[in-house]
């Protein structure tokens, strides 16, 4: 028989994995160009979406006299199996919560790129079936049941009964992720200047005794960073904890390009930088601690 090939395009893979590789791409020739300690970080994000695109954009099932098999993307993961060994094939549609990607299934595996539709293999010397995505199932499967000498495809229950549109799930983590990398970006560091102390609040906040601070002073540039120890940097925000060119170590909470900043120095504790994109509040801010000490 004439080989046949049934290929389906990876929109939702390419929709969210293309533009976090444009994004971290951007970022990684920016990071170069400023030599920015973040810049094998957004290497790293970069290659790795980039090995996500090149997999995910496509799933390609093919089915000759002897194999139905698929690839993935470029062909770096694929699979054969044998018409002999196969007992069914039906058409089926996945848990949203399975969704997409390479995901290990209570009774065996599914390969997906986009959708919910597939077909599902199972087979005469085992119990484990095999999920792959595609937009043409019921097709592949009439073909795939007249090579093995079935009767009529069994009808999923399961299918019948899932709805077709997308679980809300998917799009509350996509926002999620979405969220934990933009939002820090563009909010501001809240501070409280207390009669008693000075607290800076958020996951990397901390609290300084006035009677621990040994030293405050305005800078206008800041030194240079040579590592992110634990910390989050992205865009003009560095939050948290880093080390500074000569090894030492500092907590950041600043907004780079605004100018000035306040470098707090306390007793057993690293250095502290902190500003505001409104350069009067980091005044405000090194006035009120002074005024304190």
């Amino acid at each position: 028989m004439e080989t046949k090939k049934y290929t389906q395009f990876g929109t939702f893979s390419v929709v969210i994995m293309l533009p976090l590789f444009l994004l971290f791409t951007g970022l990684l020739i920016k990071s170069a160009l400023t030599n920015s300690p973040d810049l094998y970080i957004h290497i790293f994000l970069a290659l790795t979406f980039l090995v996500c695109l090149l997999i995910f954009y496509k799933l390609t099932i093919i089915v000759d006299k002897t194999n139905v098999s698929f690839k993935l993307g470029i062909g770096w993961v694929r699979k054969s199996y044998k018409i002999s060994d196969v007992k069914s094939c039906k058409p089926v549609t996945n848990s949203a919560f399975h969704g997409i990607g390479i995901r290990m299934l209570p009774n065996g595996w599914m390969y997906n790129v986009t959708g919910l539709k597939a077909i599902e293999l199972q087979f005469r010397n085992k119990k484990s079936v095999v999920r792959i995505g595609t937009n043409r199932p019921k097709e592949i499967s009439e073909l795939i049941h007249s090579m093995i000498g079935s009767g009529t495809i069994a009808n999923d229950s399961a299918e019948r009964q899932t709805k077709k549109w997308v679980n809300p799930l998917w799009i509350i983590l996509v926002l999620l992720v979405l969220g934990l990398v933009f939002i820090p970006n563009y909010s501001e560091t809240k501070v409280n200047v207390g009669s008693n102390d000075f607290k800076i609040k958020g996951v990397y906040g901390l609290t300084i005794p006035y009677s621990e601070i040994e030293h405050v002073d305005t800078i206008s540039t800041m030194p240079k960073i040579s590592l992110r120890t634990n910390g989050y940097a992205f865009g003009k925000t560095l939050i948290g904890n880093f080390k500074l060119a000569d090894d030492s170590h500092v907590k950041l909470f600043v907004k780079r390009e605004y100018a000035p900043y306040v470098m707090i120095s306390s007793k057993g504790r690293v250095t502290i930088y902190i500003n505001f994109k409104d350069k009067q509040r980091t005044i405000d801010l090194y006035n009120n601690l002074t005024n304190k000490k």
